[in-house]
Order: structure tokens, then sequence, then C-alpha cells
């Protein structure tokens, strides 16, 4: 016999995979920004973590993306290629190297950003107005929560 908590868990499974799956059927047919710049996922987050820490260093994207640093490295890489990522060497510490988004990664970030909150919205408006809230802090806790877990 399948416990309350594993239906649920299994009902929720059932609904971020297909909202996941709607969103990847959706995206191909409308002209996104996220399939025009055809950026992985670890280059969208990587972009969304130098937007909100300008200077931040590359060991930082890698512990963010829990990925090793050499990783992180070619991410960053494919960003400054594509224009969307400078580094920077900090004046009173050369050795060091901060990174910034440029003006077209501003310009990239800020169109992403705008598709993302459309999309978010839209999601909300199929919850009647007095579930919005409730349904927005359940999910911060849990990212909050999943993030804390994995020390990220």
């Amino acid at each position: 016999m399948i416990s309350p908590m594993e239906e649920r868990a299994r009902r929720l499974q059932r609904s971020i995979g297909t909202i996941i799956r709607v969103l990847k059927i959706m995206e191909p047919s409308v002209q996104t920004v996220h399939g025009e710049l055809k950026m992985t996922p670890s280059d969208l987050q990587t972009l969304r973590y130098v937007a909100a820490h300008p200077d931040c260093m590359s060991s930082a994207v890698a512990h963010h993306l829990n990925v090793v640093p050499t990783t992180a490295t070619s991410i960053v890489d494919r960003l400054v290629k594509r224009g969307f990522v400078s580094r920077v060497r900090p004046e009173e510490n050369r050795r060091a190297v901060s990174l910034r988004l440029t003006t077209a990664g501003q310009n990239a970030f800020g169109r992403i950003d705008a598709e993302e909150l459309a999309t978010n919205q839209a999601m909300l408006n199929v919850l009647p107005e007095a579930e919005r809230d409730q349904f927005v802090s359940a999910m911060t806790r849990i990212a909050e929560e999943l993030t804390h877990r994995k020390g990220l």
C-alpha cells in the first residue's frame, strides 16, 4: 500500500514533469529568448549568478553550480567567447580575476529574466488569487531548504 506522503510525492512528480514537458514543447513553437540564445542550463545559471554577484570569482560560480572549478572555467570561457561575460583583473589584486556581465550579457540576461517572469506570471494566473501567496511561499521554502541541504 502506498503511503499518503508517497502518493503526494508521485502527484508532485507528475505535475513537475508535465510543467517541464509543456514548457519544452512550447519553446520551439514560440520564439523565445532561451531558444534564440541557445544557452545550456549551466550557461543560464552562470549568467544569472554573475548578474546577481558582479565581480565574483569563477570559484564562486563553481560552488553555486556545484561543479569542479575546471567545469566552471569552461562555462565561463563559453560565455566570454560569446561576449556575455568579461574577465576583469582588479587593480588591488592583479592575480585575481573577477567576472562581470558585458553590455551584451546584461541585455541578454534582461531579456531572459523578463521572459521567465512572464512565464511565472502565466503559471500564477492559473491559481485563484487567494492561493498565489501560499504557493509562492511553499516553493520559496522548498528552494531554500534544498539549497541549505546541498550547502549551495
